[in-house]
């Protein structure tokens, strides 16, 4: 697992925030015992890529990974333009933002958010206007230095990041959240390898996924788990 803002966080190697919550809770009702350990998040993709790992949590519906794993929708998220510098105006769409030569996009490797974001993301590296960090924490530092005027992503994980870290917490105020034309709500979940798990494991595992999502226990622990007023316009249970 990679650090996630609150959805996914550690204390040295243990694993904490919501979605490990939500696997230990699986494991003591006999779902199956989970084995966590910390990685960057792009080398947690080539993981689940080559079969090295068995889930992929959290993760957006993407085509591509559809190759590799079975997608099990857990909440619905929107991600967002986020800047903390308010004397511009924010572009509306990648459309504006690719037009400006100078808006620079910092991203976490491995992230994506559907293929508009991923597309947007190719063509600004090829301009070498993105900066591209290992995880939030990066990001954030990118955008507190002024080496980027931007990151798209759920607001939840930025913001969930900026209150973890005492340096970073004054920042939260400061965040804008601007929707972009081309990214709608959209599902967020679990993926499943079909690589390194049977059809059988792949079945049982969907089956108790579905199951925490259907009795609103994800929602709750995003809600119990983030600042009250977060949420709102980023993340919803699923309908």
């Amino acid at each position: 697992m990679a650090p996630i803002g609150l959805s996914v966080s550690f204390d040295g190697e243990r694993a904490a925030g919501v979605y490990p919550t939500l696997l230990r809770e699986m494991a003591a009702g006999g779902a199956c015992e989970f084995q966590m350990s910390r990685v960057p998040r792009a080398r947690l993709q080539k993981m689940f890529e080559s079969g090295q790992a068995d889930v992929l949590i959290p993760a957006s519906a993407s085509p591509t990974r559809d190759r590799d794993g079975e997608f099990v929708p857990l909440i619905q998220v929107r991600a967002s333009l986020l800047t903390i510098n308010r004397d511009r105006p924010a572009p509306r769409s990648f459309t504006e933002l690719l037009a400006q030569p100078d808006f620079k996009l910092a991203v976490v490797r491995g992230f994506s958010f559907g293929p508009a974001y991923d597309n947007a993301v190719l063509l600004l590296r090829q301009q070498r206007r993105v900066i591209e960090e290992a995880d939030v924490t990066g990001v954030v530092r990118a955008l507190r230095e002024g080496l980027a005027q931007g990151t798209v992503m759920t607001a939840s994980i930025l913001i969930g990041t900026l209150v973890q870290d005492t340096d970073s917490a004054a920042v939260v105020r400061q965040v804008r959240i601007e929707p972009l034309d081309e990214l709608g709500w959209s599902e967020s979940g679990v993926y499943l390898s079909r690589q390194s798990l049977s059809s059988a494991d792949r079945r049982r595992l969907r089956q108790a996924f579905q199951q925490q999502a259907k009795t609103g226990r994800v929602w709750q622990l995003f809600t119990d788990t983030h600042p009250p007023g977060s949420l709102g316009g980023s993340i919803r249970p699923l309908p």
